[in-house]
């Protein structure tokens, strides 16, 4: 069949990202971080044309990044609101880009995961404040529930 549905489990969220998720009445664990054809698919279409995008572009080989920025960002935002969604978002910074990975947070009764919904980068460093930009412009996230992880300013 053509485009059937498949996923990629790229591993178990990381102790802190467990206990920022209890700090807000989020039980995570068990859960597991993955992505599928469709998010790849997503972001191919979405972020990966470099006739718009430019040095921005994601490509395939961007992908495997994803685990690295999930187990060691240098921040993130657990549980925040994107269009009524739970999302948590992780940000890495590498070599003078900014990647951006958003999961949503999966709760069905036989369906618990962290689940990749888009992912871009930016052709720059972002300070902590251009990524809370970045993240609700437009009104389309509320971050105002989440619990904020900034590693270097702990």
């Amino acid at each position: 069949m053509e485009n059937q549905f498949s996923r990629t489990t790229i591993g178990m969220p990381e102790r802190w990202i467990i206990e920022m998720a209890a700090g807000i009445n989020l039980n995570l664990t068990g859960f597991v971080h993955e992505t599928t054809n469709q998010f790849e698919d997503h972001v191919l279409n979405r972020h990966g044309n470099p006739a718009f995008h430019g040095a921005a572009t994601v490509t395939a080989v961007d992908f495997p990044r994803i685990s690295g920025i999930v187990q060691a960002p240098d921040m993130a935002i657990i549980g925040a609101k994107r269009k009524e969604r739970l999302i948590n978002v992780y940000v890495k910074a590498e070599n003078g880009v900014t990647y951006l990975y958003f999961e949503e947070i999966l709760q069905g009764r036989k369906n618990k995961a962290l689940r990749g919904c888009t992912f871009y980068k930016v052709t720059r460093l972002l300070t902590a404040d251009d990524v809370l930009k970045n993240i609700t412009r437009n009104n389309k996230t509320d971050i105002s529930g989440a619990k904020m992880y900034n590693p270097v300013k702990q």
